[in-house]
């Protein structure tokens, strides 16, 4: 299905950790629920946004200056840029305990666009230092295992002052698997603190409306 046309509305900017269906080899018609989660991958929305797509052949706008024809489709799609497992071989109780470490591609990173509904849910990461590193990065010492270990990535340089690589994480399996350790506050749900927390910033947007009128109204009055 050909996008000829992209119409951004509602855009929201969103840094999270999520897990995601790839949008390859799978497509729009598959039911995420029915997606091994071995071939899920994980990754940090950029954007949210609504697009037309115009199947091929489909009519155009009847009037030129629309830019939503009778046969387009609306999708609700997420912009997002993907983690990659770190293959360091290194032994220790984190590799006995089969944690996953994933870094973040540099200086080029891996961007995707998939439907919303693609999206699982969210993950907790924790900055990992690695072999007693003094940043959340992969260490000088691993350069060396960059075609095997994170091809995609970069390690610290030998300069203490140099730049550094790229952020490395772990997947906190035991907070996925257990939880909160206290109930949220106020007692509100997850969709009550969304709704809760979209009020507040439409009264927010509200009064500042409300305040540069009043200053402009000033402004025209003291002429």
């Amino acid at each position: 299905m050909p996008c000829l046309f992209c119409c951004l509305e509602n855009t929201i900017s969103v840094q999270d950790t999520i897990v995601v269906v790839p949008p390859y080899p799978y497509s729009i018609e598959d039911d995420p629920a029915d997606v091994p989660f071995e071939d899920c991958w994980y990754a940090r929305p950029q954007l949210f946004f609504n697009c037309h797509l115009r199947p091929s052949g489909a009519r155009p706008p009847k009037n030129p200056s629309y830019k939503i024809g009778p046969d387009d489709l609306l999708f609700q799609l997420v912009f997002f840029s993907t983690f990659e497992t770190l293959d360091l071989s290194i032994h220790g109780p984190m590799e006995d305990a089969e944690v996953l470490k994933l870094y973040d591609p540099s200086p080029i990173p891996c961007l995707y666009v998939a439907p919303v509904a693609n999206m699982l849910g969210r993950v907790p990461l924790i900055p990992l230092f690695l072999a007693g590193n003094s940043t959340p990065t992969i260490p000088h010492k691993f350069s060396k295992h960059k075609g095997s270990a994170f091809p995609m990535g970069s390690a610290d340089t030998a300069n203490a002052d140099g730049r550094r690589g790229s952020n490395v994480y772990e997947v906190n399996h035991w907070l996925w698997m257990f939880g909160r350790g206290k109930p949220r506050l106020g007692g509100l749900s997850v969709a009550e603190t969304a709704v809760r927390k979209s009020a507040r910033h439409e009264d927010q947007v509200k009064r500042a409306v409300e305040t540069r009128r009043r200053r402009k109204a000033a402004k025209a009055s003291s002429k």
